[in-house]
């Protein structure tokens, strides 16, 4: 029952900008998915395909009307995750209200797990229902010649899951007590390789790269939240 209701006070507290990211994803997604509908991508995007050349299937249909949304859906997960990561664990540090929150009757693991539970649920839920939402909608019989492959659809999981692990980079620099010209930059500087990773055309290395580097992000922040002295 205390778990939950740590979850809840997570919750409204990250609720303004967990709207605004849903709210954006719609309204902006929505728009340029409807574009992309109403106006098909040209011919001269296929110009760069000599005749009789072996074209892979991929580099065909990597393009569609899900790209923009897509695009969105990446920057929106990002700037939620920065966003979240520094109002759970950067702001109390500036409010100076971490003694509070650590005094109450539950252990640290306790408080952390409600943090990072909240957090995950708001990806996989709001986040995650729209990027669903947009995908099945592009892909209703006879809206389109050629829908969306399910690649696409895994693609944008992966950009919400990069979000996540930008909120742990986030929350593992709020917890550091090192200097910035020194290790406290780690976090965010591990979140950056895993997102240039996910440039890599193959499934395989992505989901590699984002698992190891969430794993490392969240032990450090694991055992720097239960040694650290707030």
């Amino acid at each position: 029952m205390r778990f939950l209701t740590l979850m809840w006070k997570e919750f409204r507290e990250s609720l303004p900008w967990l709207l605004l990211a849903t709210i954006v994803l719609l309204a902006m997604g929505g728009f340029t998915l409807r574009l992309e509908i109403q106006n098909p991508r040209p011919d001269w995007y296929y110009s760069g395909i000599t005749p009789g050349e072996t074209v892979d299937t991929y580099r065909l249909i990597q393009s569609t009307v899900l790209s923009v949304p897509g695009a969105w859906l990446l920057v929106i997960s990002i700037g939620l995750g920065l966003a979240s990561g520094i109002r759970q664990f950067w702001m109390p540090y500036f409010t100076k209200t971490w003694a509070f929150e650590l005094h109450r009757s539950v252990s640290r693991a306790t408080i952390l797990s409600a943090k990072l539970c909240t957090t995950l649920l708001a990806f996989c839920l709001p986040v995650g229902m729209v990027w669903t939402i947009f995908y099945y909608y592009s892909c209703r019989p006879g809206l389109l010649i050629m829908p969306p492959p399910l690649r696409i659809f895994i693609e944008g999981w992966i950009f919400i899951a990069l979000g996540f692990v930008t909120y742990l980079g986030t929350a593992l620099v709020g917890l550091s007590e090192a200097r910035w010209y020194t290790t406290k930059i780690f976090g965010l500087g591990l979140a950056a390789i895993v997102f240039l990773m996910i440039f890599h055309w193959k499934l395989s290395w992505v989901f590699t790269s984002m698992t190891i580097g969430a794993v490392m992000l969240l032990s450090q922040i694991i055992y720097t939240f239960h040694n650290r002295e707030f």
